[in-house]
């Protein structure tokens, strides 16, 4: 009873300051309530060239038989995020922000909950945006933006704003963007990621309001074109992305001298259409194999591959059935580097829920599934999927556990995951419930390191509603 007073007041209190002035489309991809990158998810400006959108999530969610060393094999958390922000541009020059408020309550010592979860009142947007619409052509149009923003780009397993986790991932510098035509659109964009704090333990079980920082010792920089309609009603994306970083006061780093080369070609779903989406990813540079000082640098090479297959169903409820397969390289027993490095990609549309769970990571896995999913109506969508994982490498780590022996196997388990929505009021208030079970292989319950290795199921139960205005 406690924690469901808890829930109530907070959410009481979350949504207070936003019950007048309600707006239909959220503000920007950090209170989405759609996939990253989405066009839908752009706000509409009025006549006055003025938007104001809010949006405010309280989530509860539940784990045990975790086995990740150094935490709690069982965890509750109460996750809220609340955010605003407002964009003013009549004419061709605009200027924005954005502010976000992540907290975490009911944490313990061995709790999972940090950065990823929270950070109090934080300013990830103010930027300024000049929009030369017709300068290169007519039909086509260029963007320069400036300050501290959000990027999504392409899939969002490289660069995105993960709308299922309770942060967002901010980054401070310049970005270009050009749109030739309805076909062709490019990205060129030089940042600083911003690094979220306090990152000390104690700190974030605290809730405490620490502005977060970004420094020339973290750069990424690169670029991203998309086609439309390049073979056939084939669209074809490639990026190039290069991460540079080094150790800063008070921060230490695996100093990641990283180039991520990125290629795509997909099609949308549609009624009794197959559709598909195939991406990979080659990583090649130097890092180093921890974050201590004393670590020696290596070469890096990794990749990552994944590969869907569905069709739609000319049916009432929209159903969809599909096949696909996750790869993400893993650390051999030499001294080199083939973890791949998701960057500051999305985990959840592809393996699963984050938060307390965060089973699957875009890291040494093999693991083929089959996914359904529906839209019964207008307020309904439901996805439920299933997958086999096996270990890219037995030597690296999987859900945190390592066995550096290779003795207890590559098989990870099997997962069963999915997600249930519902729209209370359409487009301003959501219901939302992910669940995760999964069944340890041989892996997780014969390594030295794993914790609950006697609890065969890893069980996750997520709820959350959702307002936005």
């Amino acid at each position: 009873m406690k924690m469901l007073s808890l829930a109530a007041t907070a959410l009481g209190l979350s949504l207070a300051p936003f019950t007048a002035h309600a707006q239909s489309l959220p503000a920007s991809p950090a209170s989405s309530t759609e996939k990253p990158g989405k066009e839908e998810t752009a706000p509409k400006k009025d006549e006055t060239g003025l938007i104001v959108t809010a949006s405010s999530r309280l989530r509860y969610e539940t784990v045990d038989g975790r086995p990740r060393p150094g935490l709690a094999t069982a965890e509750d958390a109460l996750e809220l995020r609340t955010g605003i922000a407002v964009e003013y541009g009549p004419g061709p020059l605009s200027i924005g922000g954005e502010l976000i408020d992540s907290r975490a309550y009911l944490t313990g010592t061995r709790t999972a909950i940090g950065t990823n979860e929270v950070d109090a009142l934080e300013l990830p947007q103010a930027y300024l945006k000049l929009r030369l619409d017709g300068a290169v052509g007519r039909g086509n149009a260029l963007s320069v933006e400036g300050g501290r923003f959000l990027i999504n780009l392409g899939s969002g397993r490289l660069i995105a704003t993960d709308e299922y986790r309770n942060t967002v991932n901010g980054f401070t510098g310049l970005r270009g963007d050009l749109k030739l035509g309805k076909r062709f659109e490019a990205t060129l964009f030089y940042v600083l990621p911003q690094e979220r704090l306090p990152d000390a333990d104690a700190a974030v079980r605290a809730n405490k309001v620490v502005f977060d920082r970004e420094t020339f010792d973290d750069v990424l920089f690169g670029g991203y074109v998309h086609r439309k309609q390049a073979l056939g009603a084939a669209q074809v994306e490639f990026a190039y992305y290069r991460l540079a970083e080094h150790d800063s006061p008070g921060r230490e780093t695996a100093d990641r001298r990283l180039h991520t080369i990125d290629g795509r070609i997909f099609s949308e779903a549609k009624a009794r259409t197959v559709d598909y989406d195939l991406e990979g990813a080659y990583q090649f540079g130097h890092a180093s194999a921890s974050t201590l000082a004393t670590a020696r640098s290596a070469t890096v090479a990794a990749g990552f591959a994944h590969a869907a297959i569905g069709y739609s169903f000319a049916m009432s409820f929209k159903p969809r059935i599909g096949l696909f397969y996750d790869y993400a390289s893993g650390n051999g027993r030499g001294g080199n580097v083939n973890r791949f490095d998701t960057l500051f990609g999305s985990r959840r549309d592809d393996l699963g829920p984050s938060g307390t769970y965060a089973g699957l990571a875009r890291e040494n896995i093999s693991a083929p599934g089959i996914r359904f999913d529906a839209k019964p109506g207008k307020r309904v969508e439901a996805l439920l999927d299933y997958r086999g994982i096996w270990l890219a490498s037995r030597y690296d780590r999987f859900y945190g556990v390592t066995d550096a022996t290779g003795r207890s196997g590559d098989f990870g388990g099997q997962q069963l995951e999915g997600r249930l929505r519902y729209w209370l009021v359409p487009e301003h208030l959501r219901f939302e419930s992910n669940f995760a079970l999964l069944y340890k292989g041989d892996f997780l319950e014969n390594a030295p390191t794993a914790l609950a290795s006697a609890q065969h199921i890893v069980r996750f139960l997520e709820f959350n509603v959702q307002a936005s205005f």
